[in-house]
């Protein structure tokens, strides 16, 4: 889940951002990715055949990985996930990074995990984040071809006691997408220059309050990267808005709770779904609060996790 935002494309085939950004890993969110050879029916979710663009998005990449690495497979992947997908909680973060973990494995190619970072970019941006565990920056890069753009690791997981407690508000699909999101709102708000110019200091920012565990810091920089983000794109002509009028209510909830001395700081990406950043040890207060507010569906808890994980075959990282 991206702290401070990703949020727009230098280099939309390549997936190269406009802007880096930093993220949190989570552990019991999870895609699980299963590699085979079939020439037909090339990726399904839960044995079902995914419909649509995100199908002929994911093909592209398989056939993408397959021809880096000289292989005339036809790859097919198989997906399993515990939460809603393309609903504002990073699923193809997950999906993506699962997928090509899985396909590097099965064509037995080594890498490293840096490495795996900008191969799993290439099927989706956010992806590159998920493959390291903890807090982890994604580099925007000045390389035309990507060579420099991928995630490195900031802090593990187990150094710092954080965790996010998600509001479900919509367990339906977005009606747009992030992908065409972002070039649209790069093409038509009046306030995209500006996310582009602030986002240097909050990455810098970021970092030494990560460093320092301050967490009210890393809190306030959280909230204000996730309102900038969702005020370039209410701006776009069209308007691009994912919000509900439940939205609003969590929000204010969590603004409750840090009146009452809790410290827990809201996110949003490219869906109506609020997360709210925390410390472990407030997850279950949190929830408890998230839980009473109208039309919250139901509340997910998850700590701080590690990275991806190859479950059968060998890891492809060296």
């Amino acid at each position: 889940m991206a702290l401070v935002k990703y949020w727009g494309k230098r280099d939309p085939e390549a997936n190269l951002p406009a802007v880096g950004s930093i993220s949190l890993t989570l552990e019991g969110l999870e895609a699980e990715a299963t590699i085979s050879m079939r020439p037909a029916d090339r990726f399904t979710s839960r044995g079902k055949t995914v419909p649509g663009r995100a199908y002929d998005q994911m093909v592209s990449f398989l056939d993408w990985v397959a021809r880096t690495y000289d292989s005339e497979t036809p790859l097919a992947v198989n997906i399993e996930t515990n939460f809603p997908v393309a609903a504002g909680l990073a699923s193809s973060a997950a999906i993506y990074c699962a997928t090509a973990t899985a396909a590097l494995s099965f064509l037995e190619v080594s890498a490293s995990r840096r490495e795996l970072s900008a191969i799993a970019r290439r099927g989706s941006g956010s992806a590159s984040r998920s493959v390291f565990g903890g807090l982890v920056e994604w580099h925007r890069g000045t390389d035309p071809g990507g060579d420099d753009s991928f995630a490195d690791p900031l802090l593990p997981a187990e150094d710092w006691a954080l965790g996010m407690v998600v509001a479900i508000l919509d367990e339906g699909q977005k009606k747009t997408s992030s992908r065409d999101a972002m070039q649209h709102v790069a093409e038509t708000s009046p306030l995209y220059s500006g996310w582009l110019a602030a986002q240097e200091d909050d990455l810098e920012s970021m970092r030494h309050a990560i460093h320092a565990r301050d967490f009210p810091t890393v809190g306030r920089i959280t909230e204000e990267s996730t309102l900038r983000m969702h005020a370039v794109t209410m701006a776009a002509r069209p308007a691009v808005l994912y919000w509900q009028p439940a939205t609003l209510h969590v929000m204010e909830a969590v603004r409750e709770l840090r009146a009452t001395g809790l410290d827990a700081y809201f996110t949003m990406d490219a869906g109506p779904q609020v997360k709210v950043l925390c410390q472990q040890q407030d997850m279950g207060a949190v929830a408890a609060k998230l839980e009473s507010v109208p039309a919250v569906l139901r509340v997910l808890q998850a700590r701080a996790g590690s990275g991806v994980r190859v479950l059968e075959g060998k890891a492809p990282w060296k």
